[in-house]
């Protein structure tokens, strides 16, 4: 059973964080842990927490759900004293998130951030993917929209949003590489990182692969994003400060498009080396990779001819 993590603070968000959440539990299936961190100030006993978070469950499951779907989730309650931040790892490690889903202008240690600080602080403390979900009633999407620098993307990111697919089963998949003016002579280098993903990937759903010259890759994104009207934005940042600008002040008080739907963050897994106990192994393990590569080679050489470039 997939398990989803959803942090809860006491704003009016919280609800379209939750409503979210179930919409994704009833599809993928999976189980919701429900987390709220009260900080130090605050007098409510944990108990009476756990009460209101009980009583904010039921309420939003027959009012959002129909009655089969809401006695289909099943739902567990963690209410702990002090910050979010100290407890995201261990809560996420503890339950095995496969996803935490938590709202764009998450509230921690009575602290009121610029939307989007804390989602990135917190990305970094977890393993699994972070959904991040602004203010708002919203349906799942019928649209998704990957960006990366697939050139140099980790190896360990692929298997992490197809592993997420079962939960948008019919949703088609744009893959988006944006190049600078300057890398014009890389762009033959460029298509085949874009197929070579895309035939890592094999999304079920029909994918389109795009190479976009622009020199404002989150300007660019925001408007392809607008105009294929997609409802869900996938990244795979580099670094913390990357993830931060996606969030940046500018593009949140102009209300950018790409803030103004959820986004999916992607980081890497560290790998496991394989063991390898004797020769013996070590040839076994040889011959079982040698044709999964040749079978991607093949599939990138036919996705690269249908990559739209511009």
């Amino acid at each position: 059973m997939k398990t989803i993590l959803v942090p809860l603070d006491h704003t009016a968000a919280t609800e379209a964080t939750l409503a979210y959440a179930n919409k994704l539990a009833v599809r993928w299936p999976a189980e919701i842990v429900l987390l709220y961190c009260q900080p130090a100030d605050i007098v409510t006993t944990l108990e009476a927490q756990t009460q209101h978070l009980q009583s904010l469950v039921e309420r939003l499951r027959y009012q959002q759900l129909t009655r089969q779907d809401g006695r289909r989730i099943r739902y567990h309650y963690r209410v702990l004293a002090g910050c979010l931040h100290d407890h995201i790892r261990a809560e996420a490690t503890r339950c095995a998130a496969d996803l935490v889903v938590m709202g764009l202008e998450h509230i921690d240690c009575g602290r009121q951030e610029a939307p989007g600080n804390h989602a990135a602080a917190l990305t970094e403390l977890v393993t699994c993917p972070v959904l991040v979900v602004p203010p708002g009633r919203r349906s799942l999407p019928q649209r998704l929209v990957f960006l990366a620098d697939f050139g140099t993307l980790n190896p360990t990111v692929l298997p992490r949003l197809a592993a997420l697919e079962s939960a948008f089963p019919t949703a088609p998949l744009d893959l988006v590489q944006f190049y600078a003016p300057a890398q014009r002579p890389q762009r033959r280098s460029l298509r085949q990182g874009l197929a070579k993903a895309a035939a890592q990937l094999a999304w079920a759903a029909p994918s389109a692969l795009h190479l976009l010259e622009d020199d404002a890759p989150l300007e660019g994104i925001s408007e392809f994003c607008a105009h294929i009207q997609a409802q869900l934005l996938v990244i795979a940042p580099a670094s913390p400060a990357q993830l931060l600008r996606y969030f940046d002040a500018c593009y949140t008080t102009t209300r950018a498009y790409h803030t103004q739907i959820p986004v999916l963050v992607l980081r890497a897994a560290e790998r496991q080396p394989a063991v390898q106990c004797c020769d013996k192994c070590a040839e076994r393990l040889a011959r079982q990779e040698a044709p999964a590569g040749a079978t991607a080679t093949a599939s990138s050489r036919a996705a690269y001819h249908g990559v739209n470039w511009v």
